[in-house]
C-alpha cells in the first residue's frame, strides 16, 4: 500500500469513528440522560466554586499551576485514551475530547485549591499532593467507573492513574515553583 493509499485508509476510518462517536453520543450521552448533566455539572460546579474560593492576590500563580495540571492531564488523557488504556463512554458532546470535564476542569480545580490551601497555611504541598492524587483516583476515579462514566482496559487500573495524578501535579508544583523564581529575579 503506497502512502496516500494508507493515508486515505486512516482518512476514511477517522470519519467512521467520528460518525460511531456521534451516533454514541446521540443514544446515550445526549442532553435526556444523566450522564451529560453529570458532565456538565462536572464542568460548571467546580468553576463556581473555584471563582469563589480563589485567593484574588494570587490568582495569577494559582491559575499557572492549574493551567498546567490541565495541559498536561489533557495529553495524557488524550494519549492513554487513544491508545484504549483509559475511555470515557459518555463525554459532554460528541465534539469536545474525551474526558473534558474531568482534565480541563475538575482535577485542576480540585489540585488548585489544595495547591492554595497548602502555601496559605504552610503545609507540605508534596504530601498533601499524594494523598490528594490518592483520595481522587480512588475515590472520585472508583465512583465514576461504578456508574460507566470511565472504563480502564489494557492493564490500567486506579494505582497507574494515582501515580500519573502524582507526576502531572508534582511536574505543574515545580514548573509553578520555577515560573514563580523567574518572576523575582524580573
Amino acid at each position: 500500500m503506497n502512502q496516500h493509499d494508507l493515508y486515505m485508509k486512516i482518512f476514511n476510518m477517522k470519519e467512521e469513528l467520528g460518525g460511531l462517536i456521534k451516533e454514541h453520543w446521540q443514544l446515550y450521552s445526549n442532553m435526556g440522560t444523566g450522564y451529560f448533566w453529570l458532565n456538565l455539572a462536572t464542568v460548571i460546579v467546580p468553576l463556581i466554586a473555584w471563582l469563589f474560593l480563589v485567593d484574588r492576590k494570587r490568582v495569577f500563580e494559582i491559575a499557572f499551576f492549574g493551567f498546567f495540571t490541565h495541559v498536561l492531564w489533557y495529553m495524557i488523557d488524550s494519549f492513554l485514551t487513544s491508545g484504549n488504556y483509559f475511555n470515557h463512554p459518555h463525554s459532554l458532546f460528541y465534539l469536545l475530547p474525551q474526558g473534558i470535564s474531568v482534565s480541563a476542569v475538575l482535577f485542576p480545580v480540585v489540585f488548585m485549591l489544595l495547591y492554595q490551601y497548602c502555601t496559605n497555611h504552610k503545609k507540605s504541598f508534596w504530601i498533601y499532593s499524594v494523598i490528594g492524587c490518592f483520595l481522587f483516583a480512588y475515590g472520585y476515579g472508583l465512583l465514576m467507573i461504578s456508574i460507566d462514566m470511565v472504563r480502564l482496559h489494557k492493564g490500567m487500573n486506579l494505582l497507574y492513574l494515582s501515580l500519573i495524578d502524582v507526576a502531572v501535579v508534582f511536574i505543574a508544583y515545580v514548573m509553578t515553583l520555577l515560573f514563580l523564581k523567574l518572576r523575582q529575579k524580573g
